[in-house]
């Protein structure tokens, strides 16, 4: 994200690269210093018959950054309250992560950190950036089936930007001054257009769909909507692309599931309990909640959880074509050439109508029936991607004792909630530490 990162890099790779390829492993702290089999002496770094493995980690480095931010937004926003009096650990449940708190700033992907996003979110966008120059300037001659690893970098390296757009209050690359989250979503916007031309050229329909779905999103964050309803529309519907984890190391576990589901130190909210029963109105198996039966982390706090992390090896989904049909259907609630009310109700209730659900009612308001695609991207995007923060933050929904929410204590510890809505720049890499 910043010279943070980048210097971090520099450090290391005077020494060995060490890259996880051929095992799904991913390299979040940085390329370099990543434990697994396999060094390469950093001499070779600029080999190009190592350009599979190069783009390898790029897939690694992404994964375990989005590991640490689904989580870690899911904690942040009105998905669990904190159900553990550690410090850092039950501010990250209540809103209470500052610009200079370490876990937050330079957290790996080990479970020695909770969700640390700058840092892994940084070196996976350094790495995409740098790997990317490197494909780049290798020929075909030399590197079979480039145009697809190009593909993939661009397209796993646009992610980060998009993320970092989403949810940072400020974000700054390579030294450069703090700017808005604007910044980082334009170039998600520009590099996800650049995968699908080259996913397009190798024939990579996987990739293709992977960066449809993040253009979508990145034009739907920027309020593009007749350009998202457009990306959105060419995505199939049944398309999923997940991100990988494993039980082999910690760098890999499924945070989720060690610190909400295994370790308890996040119980899901009291308000959406009530979706795990079939009697309630609430009721929505895309929640997949159930009771455990047991205290949290602190026993008098009772755990609730997601059943859709069942193990510390259960990926997380990056991109999909439900959550592509959303995007269509928020477009379709704005002014202009997308404009189609009763298309949005149909998207919404056909999927309904597969899930068994009673059907939203019929409506021309468009403001009606965009409150219930955000209410049907809470469902159906619950625990994954950092969607619920983002949806919190470009609707300015209450939640938490912001904007205008009168819930201002975590009712299970009583511990008032912090200021923070966005994330902060934080200290130390604004001071290039």
């Amino acid at each position: 994200m910043s010279d943070m990162n980048i210097q971090l890099l520099h450090r290391v790779g005077a020494t060995a690269a060490v890259v996880a390829a051929g095992f799904g492993l991913g390299a979040c702290g940085s390329l370099l210093d990543v434990e697994f089999p396999g060094q390469i002496p950093a001499e070779n770094i600029n080999n190009p018959s190592l350009a599979p493995v190069l783009a390898r980690s790029v897939i690694g480095d992404l994964e375990c950054a989005y590991n640490n931010y689904s989580a870690g937004n899911a904690a942040h926003s009105d998905e669990y309250e904190s159900s553990n009096g550690n410090v850092p650990g039950v501010n990250w449940g209540s809103r209470a992560i500052s610009a200079g708190e370490d876990d937050y700033a330079l957290g790996a992907c080990e479970n020695t950190s909770y969700f640390g996003m700058p840092g892994t979110l940084g070196t996976a966008r350094y790495q995409a950036e740098d790997i990317f120059a490197k494909l780049s300037a290798w020929t075909d001659a030399e590197v079979s089936g480039r145009t697809n690893l190009m593909a993939q970098v661009r397209a796993y390296g646009a992610y980060s930007y998009l993320l970092m757009g989403e949810t940072f209050c400020q974000v700054a690359f390579d030294g450069k001054a703090p700017e808005a989250p604007a910044a980082a979503l334009a170039k998600a916007e520009a590099q996800f257009a650049e995968a699908i031309t080259l996913a397009t050229t190798a024939g990579n329909t996987d990739m293709v769909n992977m960066a449809r779905v993040g253009l979508a999103r990145a034009k739907m964050d920027l309020k593009k909507w007749s350009e998202a309803a457009t990306a959105a529309a060419l995505v199939p519907v049944g398309y999923e692309k997940m991100a990988d984890r494993g039980a082999e190391t910690s760098r890999r576990y499924n945070k989720f599931y060690f610190f909400m589901t295994d370790g308890g130190y996040f119980t899901v909210a009291t308000e959406l309990r009530a979706t795990a029963n079939p009697q309630s109105p609430s009721y929505d198996p895309r929640y997949d909640i159930a009771d455990a039966g047991k205290g949290a982390f602190t026993p008098q706090i009772r755990l609730w959880y997601t059943k859709k992390y069942p193990s510390l090896g259960t990926p997380i989904r990056l991109a999909s074509g439900r959550e592509a049909q959303l995007i269509l259907a928020e477009a379709k609630t704005y002014p202009g050439s997308q404009l189609d009310v009763a298309g949005a109700l149909a998207i919404l209730n056909g999927r309904r109508g597969q899930l068994g659900l009673s059907l939203i009612p019929a409506s021309t308001d468009p403001v009606v029936v965009r409150n219930a695609v955000i209410r049907e991207r809470r469902a159906e995007l619950s625990f994954e991607g950092g969607h619920r923060t983002n949806d919190l933050l470009r609707y300015a929904l209450p939640w938490k004792g912001a904007n205008g929410s009168t819930k201002i204590t975590n009712e299970f510890d009583g511990r008032a909630y912090g200021a923070p809505t966005c994330w902060p720049l934080p200290t130390k890499e604004a001071n290039g530490a």
